[in-house]
């Protein structure tokens, strides 16, 4: 394979640059395409059938756009540039933010979501806990919010590789777990197809903070929220080690 310009992350630094954040929005969406028809389902089952829909950690705004295609108003939030930028572009009729969402003040809204484990990529128990509050203050009351979660492993874990490719691009991502320190680590490299045909490569190293159901649960009840955990959206079964928490604001 040919290669380009090449560009390197050897610490945890900026997620998701341009070549990840593409390659993402090609051919990693089927967890918010596998959660959508069950969250609207639990919205309209909640009473929340309009209104303002914030996601944290949006991504490409893929889901942000099927919100605004069923007559919700969405605001984004994400951390990376780029993924702000495609999410302007497949989402025009939404409001994007670009930064933490631990640290972003959320606007009024009726629903929050945050699909894919965004949570996990926060600095530890105190960021997420501060994002949960910042939702619970954002949202009005009656309000609902669902996310999912990567949990930690009781016993050690192997590494593992994962790979996937289509036309223009090639990503490898090798899996690494430490179940003392509830971490997991992702070691990515990519190879994107430019404009003048060769491929350029990149990387990028993600650290994950996991975190149990029980004191997720404890966080949500602490704050007020009455909580129901699951395994699946609907007919989209979540891995072992990964659960979904409805959550409703009296």
């Amino acid at each position: 394979m040919a290669t380009g310009s090449d560009k390197t992350r050897t610490a945890v630094g900026p997620l998701y640059g341009e070549d990840l954040a593409n390659i993402h929005c090609d051919g990693y969406g089927f967890h918010w395409s596998g959660a959508a028809d069950a969250i609207l389902e639990w919205f309209t089952h909640q009473g929340v059938t309009r209104g303002t829909v914030v996601d944290l950690g949006c991504g490409g705004g893929q889901w942000a756009q099927r919100l605004t295609e069923e007559g919700y108003t969405a605001c984004g939030v994400d951390v990376s540039p780029a993924m702000i930028r495609l999410a302007k572009h497949n989402a025009p009729r939404a409001r994007f933010l670009c930064g933490s969402f631990d640290r972003t003040a959320l606007p009024a809204c009726d629903a929050v979501t945050s699909l894919g484990e965004p949570l996990n990529y926060l600095d530890g128990a105190a960021a997420a806990r501060r994002t949960l509050r910042g939702a619970y203050r954002a949202l009005r009351p009656g309000g609902l919010l669902v996310f999912d979660l990567r949990l930690p492993s009781s016993s050690p874990v192997p590494p593992k590789d994962h790979f996937k490719h289509a036309a223009d691009w090639f990503c490898h991502a090798r899996i690494e777990e430490d179940h003392r320190k509830k971490q997991l680590t992702r070691f990515i490299t990519t190879f994107r197809r430019m404009p003048d045909g060769r491929f350029r490569r990149d990387e990028e190293f993600h650290r994950l903070k996991l975190f149990s159901r029980a004191e997720v649960c404890r966080w949500l009840r602490e704050l007020g929220f009455r909580v129901q955990t699951r395994q699946s959206y609907g007919a989209y079964q979540l891995l072992d080690r990964q659960s979904a928490f409805f959550c409703r604001k009296p």
